[in-house]
């Protein structure tokens, strides 16, 4: 339960803003607020408040509700990603050997056990103990299936001998949809003027100098979560303000510069799958989200949709925002909005769920992260999450992984 994980999420955390039962101190992975915020990240906690939505000084501490500054995994206005936290300071210990490059071919599964791990050149390393797998939502059902654990039709149909019968491996596929609306701006309120060559030299001479300006930025530097549902225990939504355009793969940036506010529904009731393609295992895998399956997923989607519309277009942005540009005034109905859905929306890189966890035989591990059925095999990434987390998966995941080391 959240009690005995709690201490796993303040373990890993070294927060210089907040303190107290929710954050911790001085563990490896940095976490920072926005160095040096722009204008419009405060017009925008306003244009929120104009629509009821409070500002929330922290999102992550107990009450989710609200506008607010993002806390970034940062240390010292650079960006604190986990092989720079828990892999470089420990290279050096002899317990631990990190190959670059190593691509692993299949789990060597013999007797029901794993026995280790042939690489893609053929070479096999042994387990002593245990084999753990941590390739993510994606990676992890996918080594599973090339190793003969996973759907037997599927496995068989590829002509991969069955070394375990488990048809969850690879189900139960759960993202957050990420749409977006955008907006042109007035003038230069956002990132998108470092684009040309002579700011960008002066924007990375300011880091240098003072580990301030766009070089520091997230680019989503605000956001908050708040409610598709009026009736959901918590928030069921989170947005993201992106200072520029052209962050969107297929949006092209506009000539004068422009704002996107994201948003995503957190609960999403579809279910997708992970299947390989072929037993090839240098072929990239057959990845079905789903998305919006569930009538009510596109429901909430909308919802979200046209609250970032109203919240770009209050007074208080009116300084900051020329026009909106999508999706724009000829997107009216919801059929109109779902296919602007359909067209424009993209993965929030919140995959999990592929190997879930849970208390019976059926599921694919143990709350101990034991694989069902197969000895001397477990599974530590967001694979193993029953459901989606409400919110960004970056910090359950390391807590999956600080949890699973003290097993």
């Amino acid at each position: 339960g959240y009690e005995d994980v709690l201490p796993y999420f303040r373990k890993s955390e070294d927060n210089d803003t907040f303190e107290g039962r929710y954050h911790g101190k001085g563990g490896p992975m940095g976490v920072s607020k926005p160095a040096a915020p722009l204008p419009i990240c405060e017009a925008y906690f306003k244009a929120a408040q104009a629509l009821g939505i409070p500002f929330n000084s922290d999102v992550t501490g107990a009450v989710q509700e609200g506008a607010a500054y993002y806390q970034l995994t940062q240390k010292n206005a650079r960006r604190a990603s986990t092989a720079m936290a828990f892999l470089h300071p420990n290279r050096s210990r002899p317990n631990l050997t990190v190959k670059l490059r190593a691509n692993v071919r299949r789990i060597i599964v013999e007797a029901g056990r794993a026995m280790g791990v042939e690489m893609m050149d053929g070479t096999r390393i042994a387990a002593e103990q245990e084999v753990i797998l941590s390739a993510g939502a994606i990676g992890s059902p996918r080594l599973l299936q090339l190793s003969g654990i996973g759907p037997a039709d599927h496995l068989q149909d590829l002509g991969i001998e069955v070394a375990l019968d488990q048809p969850q491996v690879g189900s139960n596929l759960q993202d957050h949809l990420d749409l977006y609306c955008i907006a042109e701006v007035s003038g230069p309120h956002t990132y998108d003027r470092f684009a040309k060559p002579h700011l960008s030299v002066l924007a990375g001479l300011q880091y240098l100098i003072t580990r301030k300006g766009p070089v520091a930025s997230s680019l989503f530097e605000t956001g908050g979560f708040w409610y598709a549902d009026p009736d959901a225990r918590s928030p069921d939504l989170q947005f993201h303000l992106g200072l520029g355009t052209g962050i969107e793969a297929g949006v092209a940036a506009m000539p004068e510069g422009g704002v996107t506010l994201n948003s995503c529904y957190l609960r999403p009731r579809s279910r997708g799958t992970v299947r390989l393609a072929s037993s090839d295992p240098a072929m990239a895998p057959l990845i079905d989200p789903n998305y919006c399956a569930d009538p009510y997923d596109r429901e909430m989607s909308i919802r979200g949709l046209k609250l970032t519309q109203e919240i770009l277009g209050q007074d208080a942005l009116s300084g900051f925002i020329k026009a909106e540009r999508l999706p724009g005034p000829d997107v009216r109905t919801d059929d109109e909005y779902f296919d602007f859905i359909c067209q424009h929306s993209k993965t929030s890189h919140h995959c999990a769920g592929t190997c879930a966890m849970g208390p019976d035989g059926t599921a694919v591990v143990t709350p101990r992260l034991r694989f069902n059925g197969i000895n001397g095999l477990r599974v530590a990434d967001a694979s193993i999450m029953p459901r989606v987390v409400s919110s960004n998966t970056n910090a359950p995941t390391i807590m999956i992984g600080e949890k699973a080391a003290d097993m």
